[in-house]
Formats: C-alpha cells, sequence, structure tokens
C-alpha cells in the first residue's frame, strides 16, 4: 500500500511560549526564606495541554484514518547525553539533547515535546504492520519518514529507514534510544507527566546569618559587586591560598562557566579569609531550572533560577550570605531533580 501525496495552499499555525520578566531588585531574608512557589513565567508545563489541542495540517497528503493503531500510546524517554542550556532563535529542529523527551501516538497523530526547552512537533501517521510512515510535519511538510517499529514489554523500538527530516535528525532523536510506555503508576517513567509545581517551605536560618536574593547580574552593578569573583570553571589559578572550588565529576566545564545537569550535580567553594560576604551567581538563559544554595551544609536557599530575574533574555540571580564567622565556611550549589532542566554557575563572590 502507497501514501498519495496531494499539494495544497494553507496557512501554518504556530505555538508560541511567552516570557515574562521578573521584578524587583533583591529581597532579604534575616531569619527565614519566605514560602516560593514555582513560577509558569516560561508556561513549559503548559505546552503539553496545548499541543494535545492541535492536530496535523494536510501539507503533502491526506490526514489518516483516526482509527487506533497497536502503536497508540504515550512513551518517555530520558536522553542521557548533555542538554541543551541555552536558547537559540533557530536551533536545529529535532536535535538530540539531554533530558525527558515525550512521545506520543494518538489516532493518526504524533505528537513530541522536549521538557528541557519546551520544544514541540506534531505529525501525521500512518501503520502498515510493523512499517511506521510519518508525513504532515510542519518542519519538513513535503518530507515522509518511514521506519521499522517494535513494541516489547512496554518498549519501543523505533529504527529509521529512510526519513530527511530535519537533514536526518527526526531519523535520529526517534531511534537513538527505546521509549518506554507511560503506565500511570509507579513505574512510570520519567518525562511521562508534566513536573508538579513546587512549593519551597520556609527555610530556618543559622543565628545571624542573613540571605539576599539580588535579582541580577551583580557584575552590572558597581555598588554589588563583590571585591573577588570567582569564576564557577574552576580553572583560575589565581585563587587565594585560602580559596577552594571543587564540583561533581559529571558537572559540564562551559566557558567561564559550570552547569550542573545531572541529577545532584553540585559545585561548592571552601574559604578561610575573613571575609564578610559569600554569594554564588546562577545565570542563564530560560533552560536554566531548579537549584539549592548550602551555606556548611545547611540549606539556605532553594528556587527555580530562572524565575529570579529576567532581563534582555538573560534570567538568573545572585545568593549573598552575610553574618558568619571568620573560620573556614562552605558555599555549595546543587542542582534539584526537579525536571530535567539543567543549572547554570558563572561565579561565586567574596567581599571583605
Amino acid at each position: 500500500m502507497k501514501i498519495r501525496f496531494h499539494f495544497w495552499i494553507i496557512a501554518v499555525l504556530s505555538l508560541s511560549i511567552t516570557s515574562c520578566a521578573a521584578q524587583g531588585q533583591g529581597e532579604v531574608v534575616s531569619t527565614s526564606m519566605p514560602t516560593l512557589a514555582a513560577a509558569d513565567e516560561r508556561e513549559l508545563t503548559s505546552v503539553w495541554p496545548a499541543l494535545l489541542q492541535v492536530t496535523p495540517l494536510p501539507y503533502a497528503s491526506p490526514l489518516p484514518s483516526s482509527d487506533n493503531t497497536a502503536l497508540d500510546g504515550t512513551y518517555a524517554k530520558f536522553d542521557p547525553n548533555p542538554p541543551q542550556w541555552w536558547a537559540c532563535l533557530r536551533c536545529a529542529d529535532y536535535r538530540p539533547a539531554g533530558g525527558n523527551w515525550r512521545l506520543q501516538f494518538d489516532r493518526g497523530v504524533m505528537r513530541i515535546y522536549y521538557e528541557v526547552t519546551g520544544w514541540h512537533s506534531l505529525a501525521s501517521y500512518q501503520v502498515m504492520g510493523n512499517r511506521l510512515y510519518l508525513f504532515n510535519d510542519p518542519y519538513c511538510k513535503e518530507a515522509t519518514g518511514e521506519y521499522v517499529w517494535e513494541l516489547v514489554d512496554g518498549n519501543l523500538n523505533v529504527n529509521v529507514v529512510n526519513d530527511p527530516c530535519s537533514f536526518g535528525l527526526r531519523g535520529k532523536n526517534l531511534s537513538e534510544f527505546s521509549w518506554t510506555a507511560c503506565a500511570a503508576d509507579d513505574n512510570e517513567p520519567r518525562g511521562c507527566t508534566d513536573p508538579v509545581p513546587v512549593t519551597v517551605s520556609e527555610l530556618v536560618l543559622p543565628n545571624g546569618l542573613t540571605v539576599t536574593v539580588h535579582k541580577a547580574d551583580v557584575r552590572l552593578d558597581d555598588t554589588k559587586t563583590p571585591d573577588k569573583i570567582i569564576n564557577a570553571n574552576g580553572t583560575d589559578t589565581s585563587l587565594p591560598e585560602s580559596v577552594h572550588v571543587s564540583y561533581s565529576d559529571e558537572s559540564m566545564l562551559y566557558g567561564v562557566n559550570r552547569v550542573l545537569w545531572q541529577e545532584n550535580d553540585w559545585i561548592e567553594m571552601t574559604f578561610g579569609e575573613p571575609f564578610t560576604s559569600v554569594g554564588v551567581q546562577f545565570r542563564g538563559s530560560y533552560v536554566i531550572g531548579w537549584a539549592r544554595v548550602l551555606f556548611d551544609g545547611q540549606e539556605i536557599w532553594r528556587g527555580d533560577t530562572a524565575e529570579i530575574w529576567s532581563e534582555l533574555k538573560v534570567h538568573g540571580g545572585y545568593i549573598e550570605i552575610t553574618g558568619f564567622g571568620p573560620e573556614e565556611h562552605t558555599l555549595r550549589a546543587e542542582r534539584l531533580d526537579v525536571d530535567s532542566r539543567p543549572v547554570m554557575v558563572a561565579f561565586f563572590g567574596l567581599s571583605k
């Protein structure tokens, strides 16, 4: 059986993710951290429900039958490769990247979603025995992809036969790793559902300690710039003798920054000179996610780093600690596994 192609003149329907700027310049906490609710500035959690309401347009082939197939269902995979931790105006569509991916086949409509950036697409599909055909994809309107598929013990394997879509990236993405069926139980794989909104409970600080959340990159304000900037890449050879930076083996070097992308990835700075202020700067695009900050092993802040502040498409903030004694201390930033977004740490700051 062959798929016949017909060309249509149509209007393109697009989904968009809006973002809005954060507010304020800083908030001071003297005794405890306030309750922080996960915000929806980028509305990533609304992408999938919106995608479920959209169906493909017959760009180059008629829409297929809406009957159920043996392939129908929702699947997820966790790509263990490094995630995409930057935003770009025109990234390659279907580009494989680390993090959670979701894939659905539903009565002739395929939908795919990448949790880290919110990228998504849809297409028509047709199943003929063990062959899967994809078409009417807005990213490759006239291309048809052919695959061999099998579903074994809840794992969907899709092997590309020929798919020119997005310079072959669609085929590579779909076939690189197995997809696990979403089962709606305790064994459901990561990525099957949107992350549950997180509420940060009140954190009690040690006596005398003050935490200030600067909603900015403090290097852009001379009145707030620390005396000493310690880049998070860990390659600075001019550190004071009492200052030492260490990090988890899985964290990644990115310029002067360090990307925390595996579960519980961390970076920390130990210092012993009589400094009066220390802090850590989170900075990146909207892609960066949840982290927590610990001082001498005690959690003093947690939140979505992208939601602290944003300006000109730069997100993040500086978490500053004061009120500690002259003995040796350790400041540590850890990625929280709320979703699969990475965290980017730009630098530590020290002031006397």
